[in-house]
């Protein structure tokens, strides 16, 4: 039941929860005493927290194109990347985003413009 590079660690947890503010991976336990992580597609906001915390790497992320793809002890989640209106470059997840706005209450038109093309 365990991803090979999966430690059990339960950072990825913390990081989510605690810092992050949501619930989207989870430790579970079988019958059998097996352990494992798993991710939730539905309330993953794809903000990345979890690979940059990851010591052996059982949680990536890569940017292809217009999305974002996670690959974790659990399975692979792709996400879409909103495109910047003026470079045209995609730079953060949909989702991520979503949640900012709704937490900030920050007008969703003020991130038309990745970091870079902001005055």
């Amino acid at each position: 039941m365990k991803d090979n590079k999966c430690n059990l660690c339960r950072k990825c947890i913390g990081i989510c929860r605690k810092t992050v503010g949501m619930a989207a991976i989870s430790y579970v336990e079988n019958e059998n005493g097996d352990a494992a992580i798993i991710f939730s597609p539905d309330n993953c906001i794809a903000c990345g927290s979890c690979a940059y915390i990851c010591d052996p790497r059982a949680v990536t992320m890569t940017d292809v194109g217009g999305k974002r793809i996670m690959i974790t002890p659990s399975g692979r989640m792709e996400f879409k990347l909103k495109q910047c209106s003026k470079c045209k470059d995609y730079w953060i997840p949909e989702k991520q985003l979503e949640y900012m706005v709704q937490k900030t209450n920050i007008p969703l038109e003020m991130f038309d413009l990745c970091p870079d093309c902001r005055d």
